[in-house]
């Protein structure tokens, strides 16, 4: 059985996975749902797996919002993110089936540096054995 660190090292390494995608996908104009929905998923994955490094069991969600709740107690400077992430939540699904929903350059650039600046954060906080 894995442990919760192997979890936090695995998700880190999703996590870097995704935003390469998002990154690449910006660089090569791919659509940009899908490009949102990699950036999603990379905040998604690197709240998980700072979860997964403190033992904290978490749900199976795409709410970056609950997510957040679980770790601001602990981690006060996570609040900062909360209003840069919120805007994610729809990428993960409503976007996915909804065209109308469909992101802009700016708006992605603006997920994009959230999602890095979360990176820098959430590494800062992992234990150094966590990181992959």
């Amino acid at each position: 059985m894995k442990s919760n660190l192997d979890l936090a090292r695995n998700l880190l390494t999703k996590a870097y996975n995704d935003l390469k995608m998002a990154e690449i996908g910006v660089a090569h104009e791919a659509p940009l749902d899908t490009v949102a929905f990699h950036v999603q998923q990379a905040a998604e994955k690197l709240l998980k797996a700072l979860l997964a490094a403190r033992d904290v069991e978490y749900p199976r969600t795409h709410d970056v919002a609950a997510l957040l709740d679980l770790l601001v107690p602990a981690h006060p400077q996570l609040e900062d993110f909360r209003e840069r992430l919120l805007g994610l939540a729809s990428y993960a699904v409503d976007m996915r089936y909804d065209a109308a929903l469909y992101p802009g350059t700016d708006e992605i650039a603006e997920a994009l540096n959230a999602v890095r600046d979360l990176q820098r954060v959430v590494l800062e906080l992992l234990p150094p054995e966590s990181r992959p």
